[in-house]
């Protein structure tokens, strides 16, 4: 599919649900930074990594024996952090499959995430501790480091033993860190300078989640008052982005006064139903929540700016866990609570005649008559001369229309890839991550070591992949 041919006033929701894949005890998921691959956290302690386009399991990740609490991708999708509700925390590197680093605490975690430009740097918040900032070692033997961050002035309730950070997500570029606490407060966080920038009560009810859209500007909130929050965000540069870049603009920005503003707020005030979870879209326009009442798999798309209800998704008579958007394309996934994963997902519609001229759609099938040198580069003659048919029927469609010749019409170079900036969200963006292919053994096969003795295996075949075996 060819991004640049899709229809730009297409909406970017899906319709109906177009593939279901059974994980039994998922309970969480998260797309990677390209949406090439899905995680689901599992309640067995286990960690799946699904291929969007095969839709095939390419990674098992066993975290342990307790039930994973969520997942948290890298932005280059090599590194994965698994964390479960016993306190523990473990960093992947997929490229090996090994464990990259792994913290432990005495409480539970209840989110983690991963920074989105430092892969070895994650922050974790915990149900009776307060939240810490983890940086991987330098080797793999290497203990992580731990940083306790200090958010409020009571990080544990005395009474309730409760921590007060209950929620957390990182900015677009990761200078400041969101925290959304027990009390209802949003903090914005210096991730270099570890301070509160500011912070805003939004009400008396605990912040159960907190996401950021992809242009940065924008947070959205989900409470236990079961008000989704939309708020804006006015943060300027961190310190030491401003000592380092000395340029009037960076001089101007770093004036702005840090505030977050709440802009709409979202409810249904007839049900008065839980929500489950609130993300953006993909371009950041639209909030994206599924419910948690009763037996219905409802997924709400509402607008950003004025908070009206855009599109319901009706899905099965399960339970709906959790949710998340692809961020390239229309594609939604919810987990309901029987561990099946629904695909939400539209048709794209490719629109060749509006974006290429010279493309001229046939209502039915017309008879081509192919010339003789219509494909033909170049060739040689009996005197030797060699004649471009290429440039020469070019040459003749010039002359017939009376305009002048531009040999780099005619000279296509197909080796030349260039990114699209419309799906480009920074200037340094790093290497694409490929996952490498992983072959498991069968049970039931017998490795050629096993082979009884009454059987030989030759040994070119065994090199070039294909195993012979050969009764003696």
């Amino acid at each position: 599919m060819n991004r640049k041919l899709l229809d730009p006033f297409e909406p970017e929701y899906p319709e109906a649900v177009e593939a279901c894949l059974d994980d039994e005890y998922a309970v969480k998921c998260a797309f990677s930074h390209n949406g090439s691959f899905l995680a689901t956290a599992r309640s067995d302690g286990q960690c799946f990594i699904w291929d969007m386009d095969t839709l095939n399991i390419m990674r098992r990740l066993q975290h342990g024996d307790a039930a994973l609490c969520g997942v948290s991708w890298s932005r280059s999708s090599r590194y994965i952090l698994t964390y479960d509700d016993v306190g523990a925390c473990a960093l992947w590197d997929l490229s090996s499959g090994r464990i990259r680093a792994r913290a432990s605490f005495e409480s539970a975690v209840v989110c983690a995430r991963i920074h989105p430009r430092n892969s070895l740097v994650f922050i974790v918040c915990l149900a009776r501790e307060a939240p810490c900032i983890v940086t991987a070692g330098a080797a793999d033997s290497d203990p992580p480091m731990v940083e306790r961050l200090r958010i409020a002035a009571d990080d544990v309730d005395p009474a309730s033993k409760a921590a007060a950070s209950t929620c957390c997500c990182f900015g677009k570029k990761g200078v400041y860190a969101f925290f959304g606490t027990s009390r209802g407060l949003v903090l914005a966080l210096d991730v270099a300078s570890r301070s509160v920038v500011c912070s805003t009560k939004l009400s008396a009810s605990a912040v159960n989640t907190i996401a950021c859209n992809p242009r940065g500007s924008d947070i959205v909130t989900n409470s236990t008052d079961r008000i989704l929050r939309v708020c804006h965000v006015c943060l300027p540069v961190s310190a030491s982005a401003s000592a380092s870049n000395r340029t009037s603009h960076v001089q101007t920005e770093a004036k702005v006064e840090p505030s977050i503003t709440v802009v709409a707020k979202i409810q249904d005030i007839v049900n008065r139903v839980h929500w489950a979870q609130a993300v953006f879209s993909s371009s950041g326009d639209y909030i994206v929540s599924g419910i948690q009442h009763k037996a219905e798999h409802n997924i709400y798309i509402w607008d950003k700016l004025s908070g009206s209800l855009v599109k319901m998704l009706t899905g099965p008579n399960e339970l709906l866990e959790d949710c998340a958007v692809h961020p390239l394309r229309p594609i939604y996934v919810s987990v309901s609570t029987f561990g099946i994963i629904y695909l939400w997902t539209r048709i794209p519609q490719q629109n060749w005649n509006a974006f290429a001229p010279g493309f001229r759609e046939l209502e039915e099938n017309i008879d081509y008559v192919e010339p003789e040198d219509e494909f033909d580069r170049s060739i040689q003659t009996r005197d030797g001369t060699i004649t471009d048919y290429a440039e020469e029927r070019f040459q003749r469609d010039i002359r017939a229309g009376g305009a002048s010749i531009d040999p780099s019409d005619f000279d296509a170079d197909v080796d030349i890839t260039d990114n699209d900036p419309l799906f480009s969200d920074s200037e340094s963006e790093e290497e694409e991550f490929l996952l490498p292919v992983s072959v498991e053994n069968d049970e039931g096969a017998l490795p050629p070591t096993a082979l009884p003795e009454s059987m030989s295996v030759d040994a070119h075949h065994l090199e070039s992949g294909t195993v012979i075996v050969e009764e003696r």
